[in-house]
């Protein structure tokens, strides 16, 4: 009894604030993958090392009448998504856990189910939706699907430090920006296959957001931005990482080679991916 499944991560949010009146975000997948394996064993022991994906685990079998297999299934993770940086790790490994749980009992995948497991263990990304989906990442209550995922390129810049993602909502901070007028540009932007307005939504999404985690490398990416070509900057709410948004790979890849080092950040490259490979990723 074993099944395996690979998921990709996301570089920070599209967009995220209040639509609405409620806490959304929209977010893309890209291109680094989580891989699981799930397997039958005397021992599972490795699960224990993951212990949202174990709690996850746990969780789904309860619900589906399985409780005797929790003790017999055993886990295992290898991951090149960042961890606490905003790439969407965690998401990344419950969705791989779902889809190996789904093949291991013959059931049918199920994106409701899979949102509100998730959102059981932590506030999740979007990106366990199939098409671009505005989502209440707390709760679940609200969500809008607008449009299929659209490839674009990324000159990232990660940071040293980590955020705890359950931590980082649980704390007394200043509430998000209401970005209604974005959420419209993006939503716009997504049924025109228009970047440009999707990324000019995304860069006024995080400089509304400064006042809840601040990023002194944003003003040099934005200036790094409008000397490169780019069309606008990505970034992790609950993070540390920025990118700069490119529709020419030509364009993101002289901006890679020529770009300034900024202390305590490290530069790659990286691009969304499509409807397709995000369904079928190797």
């Amino acid at each position: 009894m074993e099944a395996r499944a690979c998921y990709p991560g996301s570089i920070g949010e599209v967009i995220q604030g209040r639509v609405k009146g409620i806490d959304t975000l929209l977010s893309c997948p890209v291109n680094l993958f989580t891989n699981v394996r799930i397997y039958e064993c005397k021992n599972p022991f490795k699960k224990t090392f993951y212990p949202k994906s174990s709690q996850f685990l746990a969780n789904v079998l309860k619900n589906w009448g399985y409780t005797d297999c929790i003790e017999t299934l055993d886990i295992e993770i290898c991951s090149d998504i960042p961890k606490g940086k905003g790439f969407a790790s965690s998401t990344a490994d419950l969705c791989g856990i779902y889809n190996c749980l789904i093949q291991l009992f013959h059931r049918k995948h199920d994106e409701d189910e899979l949102a509100a497991e998730c959102i059981k263990v932590e506030p999740t990304d979007s990106i366990i939706f199939k098409n671009m989906t505005f989502f209440d990442y707390k709760t679940g209550a609200y969500k809008e699907q607008i449009g299929s995922y659209m490839e674009f390129y990324l000159l990232v810049f990660e940071g040293n430090r980590t955020v705890d993602t359950i931590e980082f909502n649980k704390k007394s901070i200043q509430p998000l920006s209401q970005i209604d007028d974005l959420a419209e540009l993006t939503r716009h932007g997504v049924k025109k296959r228009s970047l440009d307005h999707i990324a000019k939504a995304s860069t006024e999404s995080i400089i509304r957001n400064q006042h809840r985690l601040r990023y002194d490398l944003l003003s040099e990416a934005l200036r790094l931005k409008d000397v490169t070509g780019g069309l606008g900057i990505m970034g992790a709410h609950s993070g540390d990482a920025l990118a700069i948004i490119y529709d020419d790979i030509k364009l993101m890849e002289r901006a890679f080679v020529n770009a300034p080092h900024f202390k305590g950040y490290k530069a790659y490259k990286l691009r969304t991916i499509t409807e397709e490979e995000f369904r079928n990723p190797e």
